[in-house]
């Protein structure tokens, strides 16, 4: 799985369109929508269906904003730990 293309679904998710979501992300809605429908062909669901002019989850779409929810707190959650630990240079272990 492209976790790039799972953090613009989640994102676009989030912000209620790919609208809003690129001016976030700053980058084009055209970019967003392609990289979300590659993810929905990797995954073979809709994550998203058209309500009018807006975006609305499907139910897979909602399964998939909670893992989302989950990768990307956990995500946070390292970043934060490692920070913890002082030190800030990155440590390069060579095989010996």
């Amino acid at each position: 799985m492209n976790f790039k293309h799972l953090h613009y679904f989640w994102v676009a998710a989030r912000a209620g369109g790919v609208v809003k979501a690129g001016e976030q992300l700053h980058t084009t809605p055209q970019t967003l929508s392609a990289q979300i429908k590659l993810l929905e062909e990797r995954l073979g669901r809709r994550l998203f269906r058209k309500a009018g002019r807006q975006l609305e989850l499907t139910d897979d779409g909602r399964v998939a904003l909670r893992y989302a929810d989950d990768i990307f707190s956990l995500g946070a959650e390292l970043e934060s730990a490692l920070r913890q630990r002082g030190g800030g240079q990155p440590q390069h272990h060579h095989g010996r």
